[in-house]
């Protein structure tokens, strides 16, 4: 946390190896103002279930968030969600207690034996065990602490209705046996999540760290330790290859947090007309897309595509009445660089994937995106109009390793992904699946090169590209 004036561009290496990786050590901007301890914790729209005793029924922001992020600006509005240490990631170790929690710990024991009928079986009888009074009790948690019930609800409800993680993705729609059935609804209604594995639970939510204990508050090194993760809930319990996939997703995130306010830094520079400041922002979220790339390299060759199958694949509820699916879309960070450097999708797939993922992102975090994307004036049209030498090098280098990290996914996760889908759609064969992503990584990667042309401005993307990242008409 040094001023910025006394930054040096000169950022090299630092400190212990990360998953064999040496980062680069980049400050972090500090955040102003106080975020909420959830991630969603609001009501879905037109969700019909009951609000537990002890909760406050929420309702989403309207269409005009993104208006007020904007009166904000990028840096206040950024400290309503996310913080200087963790980013979007929750300021407190997760803490998962009590029976629910215990339930499914004992439960990927018996899922990983590969025996529905057993498992389901053992299932049903040990849920019926629970206290009867258990969703009364629920009631009465924080909404922190609801929040958290969450994560081993929809692992017990995935592990359910899959029984076997070997087998074909289960179709349909399933109910847990009780009172866990009754329990999910009310849940996920008063935290405002659709009670589905998503990406979000999955990097977000479901992790430990080894040295930390939960509830405890996270420093930006505890949670830029990517060697220390641990799934809180695992499908094959200390199988490496799951560990590893997490990870990988996890280092997205963990690594990203800088990104953030390095990236509202620079759209205020925009505004501001701070050249050189802009410069060094733009220096400083290249460093940070360096080291998610660097240290994702390294650890997705290292997934085993049966395992990711196991996970990934059967946990996408095709079928369902709200299809789940756990995708990258999904992720801030992402999230954050395509809102920043106005990477337009043009590839209908892609649109009707992200569209999909959506669905499972809390809303005020759309709207945050949305308004870094629409900010006035864009980083791309600034740097065109700006002529500066050094500003378009710092802002090329960004977008040329924002492309690289694209290309090396497609490559490296075309690898792993074959035979299975997490974008919840159906494909007439392994091959079909496997072509269509290539396809559309490689569009998305296109989309990606073009944002480091600044002999022009930005565009607006299309229609159905808007509409696909949540803006409505």
């Amino acid at each position: 946390m040094v001023p910025v004036t006394e930054l040096s561009s000169d950022l090299r290496p630092v400190g212990e190896p990360v998953c064999g990786v040496r980062p680069i050590e980049v400050p972090l901007v500090v955040l102003s103002g106080q975020r909420r301890e959830t991630l969603f914790a609001r009501t879905l729209p037109g969700h019909d279930a009951r609000t537990p005793p002890g909760h406050d029924k929420r309702t989403l922001p309207d269409h005009d968030e993104a208006s007020r992020f904007r009166a904000m600006g990028p840096l206040r509005a950024l400290g309503t969600l996310a913080s200087t240490r963790t980013g979007f990631l929750l300021e407190h170790a997760p803490d998962f207690r009590g029976p629910v929690a215990d339930l499914c710990r004992a439960a990927s024991a018996h899922y990983a034996q590969g025996n529905a009928t057993g498992f389901r079986e053992w299932f049903a009888g040990r849920a019926a065990s629970l206290d009867g009074d258990l969703v009364r009790h629920v009631g009465q948690l924080s909404e922190s602490g609801t929040e958290q019930l969450m994560v081993p609800l929809i692992y017990l409800n995935h592990m359910w209705r899959q029984g076997d993680p070997n087998a074909d993705a289960a179709m349909g729609p399933s109910r847990m046996p009780e009172p866990l059935g009754s329990l999910l609804g009310p849940v996920a209604g008063a935290v405002g999540m659709i009670p589905r594995f998503n990406q979000i639970l999955m990097t977000m939510l479901a992790f430990e760290l080894d040295g930390v204990r939960g509830g405890a508050e996270l420093s930006h090194q505890d949670i830029a330790a990517v060697d220390r993760m641990r799934p809180a809930f695992w499908l094959n319990e200390g199988n490496r290859s799951e560990l590893e996939l997490y990870q990988a997703f996890y280092a997205v995130e963990a690594l990203g947090v800088p990104l953030y306010g390095w990236g509202c830094h620079a759209l205020e520079c925009a505004a501001a007309d701070d050249r050189a400041g802009g410069a060094q922002a733009l220096r400083m979220v290249q460093a940070v897309i360096r080291n998610v790339y660097m240290i994702t390299k390294r650890l997705i060759p290292r997934i085993d595509a049966d395992e990711f199958r196991r996970i990934q694949v059967t946990c996408g509820w095709v079928g369902d009445e709200v299809t789940g699916v756990a995708s990258g879309y999904q992720l801030p960070f992402m999230l954050m660089l395509d809102a920043l450097f106005h990477v337009n999708y043009t590839h209908p797939g892609v649109i009707t994937a992200r569209a999909n993922n959506l669905r499972f992102v809390p809303e005020d975090w759309k709207a945050f995106f949305r308004m870094v994307y629409d900010a006035q004036p864009a980083l791309r049209t600034w740097v065109h109009e700006s002529g500066d030498g050094p500003l378009a090098e710092a802002y090329r280098s960004c977008t040329a390793i924002f492309t690289l990290f694209r290309n090396m996914h497609r490559h490296l996760g075309g690898q792993v992904l074959k035979g299975g889908t997490t974008t919840g759609r159906v494909f007439d064969s392994a091959a079909a699946n496997y072509e269509q992503f290539m396809s559309e990584m490689a569009a998305l990667a296109d989309d990606t090169a073009a944002t480091s042309d600044v002999s022009r401005p930005a565009a607006p993307d299309s229609p159905p590209a808007a509409a696909s990242r949540g803006v409505r008409s």
